[in-house]
């Protein structure tokens, strides 16, 4: 498993399946994230760290 820094998940394009594991690893439930957000493909790190609340 990689790590990366704050800044350089925030600049970071990530699947579907990337976005639901990363908040999945929150706890939350994914379904919450795609009604605030939407269901797309591709995400913005920087959208689901916010989203996340960092």
């Amino acid at each position: 498993m990689t790590a990366y820094s704050y800044f350089e998940a925030c600049e970071m394009t990530v699947t579907r399946a990337e976005a639901e594991a990363e908040i999945k690893k929150h706890f939350v439930d994914f379904s919450e994230f795609l009604a605030d957000v939407g269901d797309r493909e591709e995400y913005e790190g920087k959208e689901v760290l916010d989203w996340l609340g960092y």
